[in-house]
């Protein structure tokens, strides 16, 4: 990212020239690495060219991949209203970016099409294609823009349109390995959704994002689900709960970034009235007409009161929820594995990987910031022992910035654990293309929330001692999909320990039409 900042100054700063010097190769140095290793320096910001014209400084910031230009425009403003402050009694009166320019990695021309979607964005002046990257300039942004992270949904936004273009693309500075597996021979290469189709593992449903599943898919689902409550959860000492799946509004209200942030992102449920007498104009039409009238049906229903749940764990935290606890207790460890989570996906379905509608196991944990840190890496590392040992899949780590946890800084600390808000642990697809190029599949996100739910759900602590909670969301249906787009859909080629407990004496109830080649 490359931004052109103004600062403007009480009075004429040129008094102040070797101050604001030494201050901004200070930051450099300081201020503008913040959270970065020392092998990862170049992808930090730093001023790279500045002047003084009277009151104002001008400055040209490029950054990396870690901390924006925009951030440390911020930190910048800050730092030199301290230094000129106890000097000079110079403070700070504007800050702006006249013009912010970034990069999207791709590896297709932008048509014309979605060049003007693009640049119909509000504050987008530009979007071009140039060797294998879009560059995208920005309009002014002021300093409050700054503060509210305008340049970082911007960000978001287009690469939401790119993505919904249908041909891959990511933001480079968007991925931070932090770990990862050795590369492992393909031995399938196709999507397995289409195979899976036309074998009969599972079934199309008229419900968007919604399959049918068969005996075989099942079998599959239920060994690999019995498999990580085994290695991971039971071995962790996790204790199972059974969570209610729809969510009333008053908790879901509670939920950071949900209803504020993605509130498109989730299925609405509107109660019917105790009064039968409310439906008698609906059911009259549906028997004369036969056809839904929901112009009707609308009419009859109640304003909506619930969600289905999107995140699985809403109902552990309202548990908690007002009560005191002890931290002599702590740590607390649940898991709930007991039906469905519901999302309506902005960007659209695809196959067996990202539905509406899915299965999770979802882990949770309560306590002390070292026991919560503690958790979340042993967690981590159980679920990479069952891709890597047990399921032989090809798995990476990525520090990661969860949406509910973007109002912050761009930048992870990757030093410290606590400071990195999520891990995601991701597969390798080899359908999708080579793996340095192609989008790998997150199966497993590990979170650290520190006091987030607990304020939000007034969760308190005997002694006001801090409290930090946790969540690892383990996408069943996602493993599943790994795992077929890993070894393919023979049981014979397929790791020892899944072969043995898949029963291939199965009967699916076949028909003239079904299961249908393509």
């Amino acid at each position: 990212m490359h931004a052109d900042i103004i600062i403007g100054f009480s009075k004429d700063i040129t008094e102040a020239k070797n101050s604001i010097k030494n201050a901004i190769e200070e930051a450099n140095n300081t201020i503008m690495v913040k959270g970065i290793s020392n092998g990862q320096k170049k992808e930090a910001a730093r001023v790279t060219k500045w002047e003084i014209k009277d009151k104002i400084l001008k400055l040209s910031i490029e950054s990396g991949t870690l901390v924006r230009a925009t951030t440390a425009a911020l930190r910048l403003n800050k730092h030199l209203t301290n230094i000129l402050g106890k000097e000079f009694k110079i403070g700070s009166r504007e800050l702006r970016a006249e013009i912010i320019t970034f990069s999207i990695q791709r590896k297709y021309e932008l048509d014309e099409g979605l060049k003007a979607r693009i640049t119909a964005i509000p504050n987008i002046l530009d979007a071009e294609y140039q060797s294998d990257r879009i560059n995208v300039t920005i309009d002014e942004m002021t300093e409050h823009d700054l503060k509210n992270n305008v340049p970082d949904r911007l960000i978001s936004r287009v690469k939401d349109i790119l993505a919904k273009a249908g041909t891959p693309a990511a933001i480079a500075e968007d991925v931070l390995i932090v770990k990862k597996g050795t590369s492992k021979q393909a031995k399938f290469n196709k999507d397995p959704v289409q195979l899976a189709i036309e074998l009969g593992w599972v079934k199309e449903f008229p419900g968007r994002g919604q399959w049918i599943y068969t005996t075989p898919y099942t079998q599959l689902f239920e060994i690999i689900k019995g498999i990580l409550i085994k290695e991971v959860a039971h071995n962790l000492a996790f204790q199972p709960f059974m969570l209610p799946k729809l969510i009333p509004l008053e908790v879901m209200k509670k939920m950071p970034g949900y209803l504020d942030d993605i509130p498109e992102g989730m299925y609405y449920c509107f109660p019917p009235p105790r009064d039968p007498n409310a439906f008698s104009d609906f059911k009259e039409k549906m028997k004369i007409t036969k056809e839904i009238s929901k112009e009707t049906l609308k009419n009859a229903l109640k304003d909506p009161e619930y969600v289905l749940a999107p995140a699985q764990c809403e109902a552990f935290w309202q548990f908690y929820g007002k009560e005191t606890l002890s931290q002599d207790d702590f740590p607390f460890k649940l898991y709930d594995a007991s039906g469905w989570t519901y999302r309506w996906e902005g960007g659209g379905v695809e196959g067996m990987v990202r539905m509406h509608e899915f299965q999770r196991i979802e882990l949770t944990y309560l306590g002390t910031p070292t026991q919560i840190v503690e958790t979340r890496e042993s967690v981590l590392d159980r679920c990479i022992l069952v891709a890597d040992k047990l399921l032989d899949m090809e798995w990476r780590v990525n520090a990661a910035l969860p949406f509910w946890a973007r109002a912050g800084s761009a930048a992870i600390d990757i030093r410290k654990s606590e400071n990195v808000p999520a891990y995601d642990l991701e597969v390798y697809l080899p359908y999708r293309g080579p793996r340095d190029k192609s989008e790998w599949l997150e199966i497993a996100s590990c979170f650290i929330h520190k006091l987030k739910f607990v304020d939000s759900f007034s969760i308190r602590e005997a002694k006001n001692r801090e409290t930090w909670t946790g969540c690892t969301g383990l996408g069943l249906t996602r493993w599943i999909a790994a795992f077929l787009a890993t070894h393919g859909f023979k049981p014979e080629e397929w790791p020892e320990n899944i072969q043995k407990k898949f029963n291939k004496n199965y009967k699916l109830p076949t028909s003239l039409m079904w299961p249908q080649k393509r």
